[in-house]
């Protein structure tokens, strides 16, 4: 079963839903870690996190069930 974004405050950190975001408009983790300042192997570590907690199979699930821009919540 996955998560629905109202239940991603619960279950997500607030980096993990930036890089949550990010991964699902598309950026892979080296985008990503330079977008946030991160090495990319704290991405890749994020991402494996976020998977499991929204019990996601798979970056590409992860895209494919919360990777458009309306289901995500605009994070600053």
């Amino acid at each position: 079963m996955t998560a629905s974004v109202n239940e991603w405050s619960k279950v997500l950190s607030p980096r993990e839903r930036q890089i949550a975001l990010l991964v699902g408009r598309g950026l892979s983790n080296k985008d990503v870690a330079h977008e946030l300042g991160l090495s990319p192997g704290t991405v890749k570590t994020h991402v494996h996190n976020i998977i499991q907690k929204l019990g996601e199979k798979s970056r590409y699930s992860l895209i494919v069930h919360h990777g458009t821009k309306a289901r995500f919540p605009t994070l600053r």
